[in-house]
């Protein structure tokens, strides 16, 4: 999820799997869990006073202009929590849309950086600012060609500015998401150039097939919208079930899973809601991800080739067109032909595959420096795919009951166990 939970709600296994009693998550579903997150009891500490945050950046392509309407995205920005001696170093990889701001990076990289790494996160290759200055293709959504263009930009932040001024006793990654699967393509490409020679590599709810959890997170929306109309007439519910709660509270809330928490247990949304509240927040991330492709490979599927960006320009017809391209539509119609620019003979499923996890089944089965931990709730994934999953990993998989994508990501149980995967844990009193 690109979007804070706050924002979410109303704008939008194992070999041996752990017992539903002894985990501490709250016996919510799939769906619930997943746009109200974690209760703060519940989290550990993660707060870091002294604020060790760095803000670098890179120019990948410094040939590249940037476009006149994005000036703000003139290089890549990533984040930076530096030790102040020699310390392991993990990089992290946002999920879909999102930059290293995002609320699941925000906690991984307090996490890892309390327990005594240093810590690298980067955006998203589906994130506008990648796309502008770090993608190849510009066309993101194909895994190994997004995971390429992932670790040039690693090599490149090492080599031009982490090495002058980290000292660095071992590298490891880590991904959300969409994050997760392209950790796994990382570290396979790792394997043969040894820039980093990862020792761990783990995979945090990662989808299996792009294209089948897009297509699924686009169902959550479209097939229960059929019209502008509705779409509207439930957008006017949300924002009055949210002014008539925070009228409730005299003003005095602070907006997060607490407060998220509450207000679920107040109104009780049915599941067909929650469904529709987690793809609304995705076709916001799908529409700004097809507009800028489109108008970066000047594909005229939504924004005529030649048009001149100005402040006054009525931008209205682009977005109904963006509004109304599901991730199927943005495949078929504009990934596909792009490649083809270069490739006439390559085929829909080959890309498909290419967009999924089974094209690299075979490293995925015969490394044991990747780990995985998911959720046997994860609403993203389609049928069978948490069993292969499973399988691949055997006894290297953690899957815990409850979850939904992400939603106990900060829960203490998880956060000790990510860490533990590293042989690392937070200070006492945390």
């Amino acid at each position: 999820m690109t979007w804070s939970r706050a924002i979410v709600w109303w704008v939008v296994l194992a070999t041996t799997p752990v017992i539903a009693d002894e985990y501490g998550f709250p016996q919510l579903d799939g769906f619930a869990a997943t746009v109200i997150g974690t209760p703060s009891e519940l989290q550990p500490d993660l707060s870091i006073p002294e604020r060790p945050f760095k803000v670098l950046a890179l120019d990948p392509f410094p040939e590249r202009p940037s476009p006149s309407y994005v000036w703000y995205h003139d290089k890549l920005r990533y984040l930076l929590l530096e030790q102040k001696g020699p310390a392991p170093l993990i990089f992290l990889i946002a999920g879909t849309g999102s930059s290293y701001r995002s609320p699941s990076m925000q906690t991984l990289s307090a996490a890892f950086f309390l327990a005594g790494f240093h810590v690298v996160v980067l955006p998203s290759p589906t994130s506008l600012q990648f796309m502008v200055t770090a993608s190849t293709t510009q066309v993101p959504g194909v895994l190994d060609d997004d995971s390429r263009d992932l670790y040039r930009v690693m090599k490149m932040a090492w080599e031009q500015q982490l090495s002058k001024r980290l000292d660095a006793t071992d590298f490891y990654l880590s991904g959300f998401s969409l994050g997760a699967a392209q950790a796994a393509f990382v570290s396979r490409l790792d394997e043969d150039e040894r820039a980093f020679g990862f020792s761990k590599v783990l995979m945090i709810n990662p989808p299996v097939s792009l294209y089948n959890s897009a297509l699924i997170l686009d169902g959550f929306l479209r097939d229960n919208v059929s019209s502008g109309e509705e779409l509207l007439a439930f957008w006017d519910e949300l924002t009055e079930v949210l002014s008539e709660e925070f009228a409730a509270t005299r003003g005095e809330v602070r907006l997060g899973p607490d407060w998220l928490y509450r207000v679920y247990a107040n109104r009780r949304p049915d599941e067909l809601r929650l469904r529709m509240l987690i793809g609304l927040a995705f076709a916001f991330t799908a529409q700004n991800m097809v507009t800028m492709a489109d108008v970066l490979t000047e594909s005229a599927y939504i924004v005529p080739v030649g048009t001149k960006a100005r402040i006054t320009a009525n931008v209205d017809p682009y977005f109904i067109v963006a509004a109304r391209t599901p991730f199927s539509l943005y495949f078929r119609e504009l990934m596909v032909p792009w490649y083809r620019r270069s490739d006439p003979g390559i085929s829909e499923d080959s890309l498909k595959f290419r967009a999924s996890l089974n094209s690299i089944e075979d490293y995925l089965r015969s490394t044991d420096k990747l780990g995985l931990t998911h959720n046997a709730d994860d609403v993203i994934m389609a049928e069978g795919e948490l069993d292969w999953l499973a399988d691949v990993f055997g006894d290297r998989a953690k899957i815990w009951p409850r979850g939904g994508h992400g939603g106990n990501l900060s829960c203490r149980e998880n956060v000790e166990s990510m860490l533990a995967f590293f042989g690392a844990r937070l200070p006492e009193g945390r």
